[in-house]
């Protein structure tokens, strides 16, 4: 498992991202040349939907914002080289199992 720390406004980005592809798949005339990418890779030779592109990041940014005190546990452990005892393990184990509920593994 790797700890990644972002700053808000990275996140912040992400997110903006996430909200344009959904206005792309809904048809916003307003996503103008994004929404002619669309077409192009829908149509390509490895073809990627947006639905699929939306999928995908809303995996990454579920994993990112993922806030209980499991991630807070593992996340000290880990960038203060804190023991790896059964707190650490447990705690590894409710990451696991929420990012597995959100469809995120």
């Amino acid at each position: 498992m790797y700890l990644l720390a972002l700053p808000a406004w990275e996140l912040e980005h992400l997110w903006g991202v996430l909200q344009v592809l959904r206005r792309v798949r809904a048809g916003d005339p307003q996503t103008g040349e994004l929404y002619e990418l669309r077409q192009e890779l829908e149509q390509g030779p490895l073809p990627c939907t947006v639905d699929q592109c939306l999928v995908d990041l809303q995996r990454v940014v579920a994993v990112l914002i993922l806030d209980i005190p499991a991630v807070h546990t593992l996340a000290t452990t880990l960038a203060l080289g804190g023991p790896r005892d059964a707190a650490a393990h447990q705690a590894y184990n409710e990451v696991q199992a929420a990012w597995a509920a959100l469809g995120a593994l």
